[in-house]
């Protein structure tokens, strides 16, 4: 049925979708190209009423009707007056709004086909499939707003939806109003519309299936003409022979639809080839379009030619591996140069005091692409229009993540100096092993056996997680040459990764009851005043009860980690503290502690004995201000060496510490987006390389 117009230029048209979409198996349907003629015929409309009443059909088709539709400027209107199914449903999510008739369905399901032909044929209908499953999940994800994978779920279930589901789900946007028998009605259809489909594929397989041997030499003979011809199958008997005709005639039908596929592909491809030129070159691009000859390599090839008429080539320059790597290295310079991470060079680099679009110019030149003629805007649309245009991204994101790996090493982090850092290989639990202690070496009388010593400590769990942000670099940013802007943002990233880290890891150190940590391998909490036993999990690294930072109070911390022993309670394992950990309050008294030649108590110096904190103990000072909101107390703490014997460990992602940065550029926002990420997590070390004093 062609589309009726109630209205012309200015009013309102209306379009009646009550038929199988595409050429069906009877030479019958609603085309794609039939459309969009009776479209054009339209003139100027300022609304379009779509009513849909089909079971779907050729996929191609409808999404060429839904491109068309979505692509023009009337608003258009959808209403579902019976059943919008398969791609019928793709064609309705074309609608400006989309409103469900009373007691109409919507069904989606994934793509599906008839083929035939050699293992090779069958890999690329798959193939094939999978990426037409994957655009009607584009169109469905960016109608609804559902998931990808709830959608994905539907799709592999073929789901039907009453009118109130469809706008529960957000396929729809209106319900008409309904009785309760009406709605229960819609909902006993389903079985029904279930079984049609079902027997529709049942018929069209048994039609297909009779003889797919045949089907195939007579399908493929003209395609495969040059190959080394397939043996034939001769007919048993002339019984058959009425069945082979109606085969042949079939396949000949398929041929067809094959071709009107490839030629709306062909079209598809030509369009995305022109992109940001479709308008100013639209006579051209027609051209392509409406010859079948043109490919979308020649079309291309038409294109680049135009934009290069009148001008010069670039005589220095060629699209090679040299130019672009001499472009990477003397921009790269320049903008490190501009983002302060290097000396101003000598002026022989040409890239120096060029903007970011003069950059994006010199990026689209070396890969053969003319900007004669384009604006500052222009050329930011047209570097940012694909990843693969220019140079132009890597450039950027080489600089970003130069900015940002400064930030991240210079960022005062404290956690490195009281806990180690490891590594993980994926990002499942890993245990970690406490050390233990191999006993004494046993006096071995002559010809006496030798005795295994060994780890025999409960295990610590230890898990890498990811922690990231974006950060984006939009089409102002480089006509504005705002550099600073952008690097400025990078710089934060890079501080704020390395904070993120910091912050994790004094969070695990003080969190638990009473902030006295979290729970260890043993299932006791870390620090702990209970006394060890070979099957508790007391720790004895907690004071009773807390004190100011004194000579006094260290030495018991030093003597409480000393005497520490081994999990058989037996030996005693003499570790050393080598770090005091305080706030930034109490920094000025734990420097005057440890640095007082004579004893220092918690109020003031007593010149009459020498300082055993500065004499004997000699510890390194570490203060971080995430201790200053624990309490008002202020708690302080005692490590041993990480590098010997580490209290607690950041595990990294494969030992990797720094930050990594993703880019990728965003056609339908005009920006180039960043991903930081950072993949760690913090983990109980051994506890006897550690002491808490929660402060007074």
């Amino acid at each position: 049925m062609p589309i009726q117009v109630l209205a012309r230029a200015g009013g309102r048209a209306e379009i009646l979708i009550h038929e199988p979409i595409g050429e069906n198996w009877y030479g019958d349907g609603f085309t794609s190209k039939r459309f969009d003629a009776d479209l054009k015929a339209l003139g100027d409309v300022a609304e379009i009423l779509v009513r849909i009443n089909s079971p779907g059909g050729a996929v191609w088709d409808g999404l060429a009707i839904f491109n068309a539709l979505k692509d023009h400027p009337a608003r258009v209107e959808v209403v579902v007056e019976g059943v919008a199914a398969s791609i019928a449903s793709v064609i309705a999510m074309s609608g400006d709004t989309i409103r469900m008739g009373e007691g109409a369905m919507m069904m989606i399901h994934n793509p599906w086909t008839v083929a035939i032909g050699d293992a090779d044929d069958m890999r690329g209908v798959a193939e094939m499939l999978d990426k037409v499953g994957e655009s009607l999940l584009d169109v469905y994800e960016k109608r609804t707003g559902l998931a990808r994978a709830e959608i994905r779920t539907m799709l592999d279930a073929e789901t039907w939806l009453t009118a109130t589901e469809a706008v529960a789900k957000g396929f729809a946007d209106e319900a008409a109003a309904a009785e309760t028998e009406q709605d229960e009605a819609a909902a006993a259809l389903h079985t029904e519309h279930r079984e049609r489909f079902a027997r529709l594929a049942s018929d069209f397989r048994r039609k297909t299936d009779a003889t797919p041997l045949r089907i195939a030499a007579a399908a493929f003979q003209s395609a495969k003409a040059d190959a080394t011809p397939r043996k034939e199958t001769t007919m048993p008997d002339k019984a058959t022979a009425s069945v082979e005709n109606a085969d042949l005639e079939n396949a000949r039908r398929e041929g067809e639809q094959a071709a009107i596929r490839a030629e709306t592909e062909r079209r598809r491809q030509i369009r995305d080839a022109f992109g940001v030129f479709s308008d100013a070159h639209r006579e051209l691009l027609d051209e392509c379009i409406d010859d079948p000859k043109i490919s979308a390599d020649a079309a291309r090839a038409r294109l680049l030619a135009k934009l290069g008429d009148g001008v010069e080539p670039l005589a220095s320059v060629s699209p090679g591996r040299d130019a672009s790597e001499g472009f990477m290295e003397g921009a790269g310079k320049a903008l490190a140069i501009r983002a302060g991470l290097e000396a101003r060079p000598d002026r022989g680099n040409e890239y120096s005091g060029m903007t970011l679009s003069d950059l994006a110019a010199k990026a689209l030149s070396i890969r053969g692409i003319s900007v004669k003629g384009l604006t500052r805007d222009g050329i930011a649309r047209r570097v940012l229009a694909s990843q693969t245009t220019s140079d132009f991204p890597s450039l950027l994101a080489n600089t970003a993540g130069k900015v940002l790996r400064n930030a991240y090493s210079n960022y005062p982090n404290t956690w490195q100096q009281w806990a180690a850092a490891g590594s993980v290989s994926d990002f499942k639990i890993h245990s970690r092993i406490q050390l233990g202690s191999f006993n004494n070496l046993d006096t071995i009388v002559e010809g006496g056996e030798y005795t295994y010593g060994g780890l025999k400590e409960e295990a610590e769990s230890a898990q890498a997680v990811t922690k990231g942000k974006a950060l984006l670099l939009t089409r102002q940013m480089v006509v504005n040459d705002d550099l600073g802007g952008f690097t400025r943002r990078a710089f934060l990233m890079g501080r704020a990764a390395a904070r993120s880290v910091n912050t994790d890891a004094y969070a695990f150190l003080t969190g638990g009851s009473a902030n006295h940590g979290p729970t260890s391998g043993d299932g006791g909490q870390y620090f702990n005043a209970t006394a060890p036993s070979a099957t508790g999990s007391g720790h004895a690294n907690l004071t009773d009860t807390g004190t100011a930072i004194s000579t006094a109070s260290i030495a018991l911390g030093r003597k409480t980690m000393r005497v520490q022993k081994d999990k058989s309670v037996r030996e005693t394992l003499n570790i050393l503290p080598k770090v005091l950990l305080c706030s930034a309050t109490k920094e000025d008294i734990a420097w005057a502690v440890l640095n007082s030649t004579s004893d220092f108590g918690s109020s003031q110096a007593n010149p009459g004995k020498k300082n055993y904190a500065a004499d004997v103990a000699k510890l390194t000072l570490v203060t971080d201000p995430y201790l200053d909101g624990i309490n008002s107390a202020l708690p302080w703490y005692l490590f041993a060496d990480p590098n010997d014997i580490a209290a607690f460990e950041v595990v990294f992602l494969d030992g990797v510490q720094t930050p990594f940065l993703d880019e990728m550029v965003d056609f339908d926002t005009d920006s180039m987006k960043f991903k930081v990420r950072l993949d760690y997590g913090i983990a109980c070390g051994d506890w006897r390389a550690g002491y808490l004093n929660d402060g007074a």
